[in-house]
């Protein structure tokens, strides 16, 4: 045995290098002979185990790897397969697997030592377009040994992201009157994807107001229409001042129209004649507006004219309609509520107003009534006026001439009294205060 050396003494030494994982047990024969003039010897066999030691890392192998992985993804898409091994036994050689970092992969394992690298969260080529995996595999010796393997994951562009302008609202401001074909301006637009899906074209789309531009609104006559129908009204503004913004507007086409003429200086289109069979059901109409300047300068406006039976049925395939609302809107039944409330609030105002006024006026009137004397059975008589009444109180042997009234009960500091005479006749008199009987 190379490995092992026998001393005189029966000692079995190390001699070279032992390695657990090459071999784990070595058989040896040893021998032992005397020094006599016959020699005799004797022999034995020993049997040497070698105990491992933990001294090999863990080994990462990438067994299958894919190029790119679509930025769409779902989780649970398998990315590679890696495999792990370590030389040592035992628990020397058990190996657990892990990502270093927060990354949107996981590992999965799927037999002893081998482990899937999967999807585990959302991609986008937009913000990460390539990560670089950080695998570690550590063994569960003592100490525990470890080791790391780096898997580069490209993530492929899907066309995920709609162009978008710099701008939402580009405003444009254009001169009146500008050369057909010259540029008005540029618009740019960016696309974040790569390659074909960040290829950008652009195109004219038509105008999605829903409300119609004068110009392009369809106007409708009767078939019935007389000589001087009105048709339409067409008004232009000029923003310069003076002479320069005077308009005048004419019939540029069709030239020499014998159905429709326009008020030079009012833009009131009216006809000329009544309608005729041989006349067309559609009058494209050009109409020129020109001011009096010094060039002059000029705009035109397009208008088409439909002859109907009647002036509900107008029916066009070539040009866009308003929009009727059939529904009543939300902001004209708000103006209907408040427009009632303001008027009952005014009216019940008023009322209340009147009602107040007239009681008043009933007050006063009963407050100024005339006096009212009344006689009893027995005698007495009784003054009153308004809502005060005073008794009278007569004995046998009074005078008509003595008779004297106060009010009651609480009469003032000077007292208003009514004497009352022979002739039935009334005069009033002030009386003293504090007076509280008739005598």
């Amino acid at each position: 045995m190379a490995d092992m050396a026998l001393l005189w003494i029966g000692e079995i030494t190390v001699k070279g290098k032992i390695d657990y994982e090459e071999n784990v047990a070595f058989e040896i024969r040893a021998q032992a002979q005397d020094k006599g003039a016959t020699p005799r010897s004797t022999s034995c066999k020993v049997l040497i185990e070698v105990l491992d030691v933990n001294d090999n890392a863990p080994e990462i192998s990438v067994t299958s790897l894919m190029n790119t992985v679509r930025e769409d993804a779902k989780s649970g898409t398998a990315v590679a397969l890696i495999t792990v091994s370590d030389k040592d036994g035992g628990k020397n050689g058990a190996v657990k697997c892990l990502i270093s970092e927060a990354l949107p992969f996981t590992l999965q394992s799927s037999y002893r030592n081998y482990y899937s690298l999967v999807v585990d969260g959302p991609l986008d080529r937009e913000s990460v377009s390539q990560y670089n995996v950080t695998i570690t595999a550590t063994d569960e010796g003592t100490p525990p040994l470890s080791s790391t393997s780096v898997i580069t994951v490209h993530v492929s562009d899907v066309n995920d992201n709609a162009p978008r302008f710099r701008d939402p609202v580009i405003n444009v401001y254009l001169k009146e009157n500008s050369p057909v074909g010259g540029l008005i301006c540029t618009v740019s637009a960016f696309d974040p994807d790569e390659n074909e899906n960040a290829r950008v074209s652009y195109s004219m789309l038509e105008n999605s107001s829903k409300s119609v531009p004068v110009s392009t609104v369809v106007n409708s006559i009767p078939y019935s229409a007389e000589a001087g129908y009105f048709v339409a009204k067409i008004r232009a503004v000029d923003a310069d001042s003076g002479y320069n913004a005077l308009l005048s507007y004419h019939i540029a086409e069709p030239k020499g129209s014998s159905l429709f003429r326009i008020g030079s200086s009012t833009g009131e289109l009216r006809t000329k004649r009544r309608m005729s069979d041989n006349d067309l059901k559609t009058h494209p109409l050009v109409i020129s507006i020109c001011d009096h300047g010094e060039p002059s300068l000029s705009a035109t406006v397009s208008i088409d004219v439909v002859v109907v039976e009647s002036t509900g049925e107008v029916q066009t395939s070539f040009r866009q309609q308003p929009v009727k609302e059939e529904t009543f809107s939300d902001l004209n039944l708000y103006l209907l509520i408040a427009i009632v409330s303001v008027s009952v609030i005014f009216l019940l105002s008023l009322i209340s107003l009147i009602a107040v006024k007239c009681h008043r006026t009933d007050g006063g009137l009963s407050r100024y009534s005339p006096p009212m004397i009344t006689t009893h059975p027995d005698g007495s008589w009784s003054y009153s006026k308004s809502t005060q009444q005073y008794d009278v109180c007569f004995s046998s042997d009074t005078l008509k001439s003595d008779v004297v009234v106060l009010p009651a009960p609480f009469p003032p500091a000077e007292a208003e009294l009514i004497s009352i005479n022979g002739g039935d006749t009334f005069k009033r008199t002030q009386t003293l205060p504090n007076s509280e009987k008739v005598r």
